[in-house]
């Protein structure tokens, strides 16, 4: 024990001068670690502000749900998207008309073709053939701007004019 004492009464300065500089490390360390446990409560605070004490994990749910709910409903959207787009694919996208005399000497241009085409070029022509005691009407199916029946120019040219 008298040992113990004596080196103490030797190196009393050392280790007090050893003491000193732990004590100045804990405090730099405790600094540094007030520093961030503020850091994270500004962090947190901020996190939490507007939730009026609710639970945080049932707040993410609820939005997790919303969202989710959210990508379902763009889902249908898109798959509606598609089906109009099919059909907006076969509907009339295409007109041409062309107006003339079917019958020399007979009258100004009352005859007249219309082509009522879709996207695909497909569709009909509609003809009317005007004359002084007789109208006549008829209509030619059109696939591929094409007709399994024979066009006159005139409705050719209403193809033409469809594009």
């Amino acid at each position: 024990m008298e040992q113990l004492l004596n080196f103490l009464r030797i190196y009393s300065l050392e280790i007090t001068l050893a003491a000193a500089i732990l004590s100045l490390i804990s405090f730099i360390l405790l600094a540094y670690n007030l520093m961030r446990t503020n850091k994270i409560m500004r962090k947190y605070k901020r996190l939490m502000r507007g939730v009026d004490n609710k639970n945080l994990e049932i707040m993410l749910y609820k939005h997790l749900d919303a969202l989710e709910a959210g990508m379902s409903k763009i889902d249908d959207l898109d798959q509606s998207y598609s089906a109009l787009n099919k059909r907006l694919r076969r509907s009339i996208q295409n007109v041409g008309v062309i107006r003339y005399n079917a019958f020399d000497g007979m009258g100004s241009d009352q005859s007249f073709s219309l082509a009522l085409l879709d996207e695909n070029s497909d569709g009909f022509v509609l003809t009317s053939l005007y004359g002084r005691n007789a109208s006549t009407t008829f209509a030619k199916p059109i696939k591929g701007m094409q007709s399994s029946y024979p066009l006159s120019d005139e409705e050719k040219k209403a193809i033409e004019q469809a594009f």
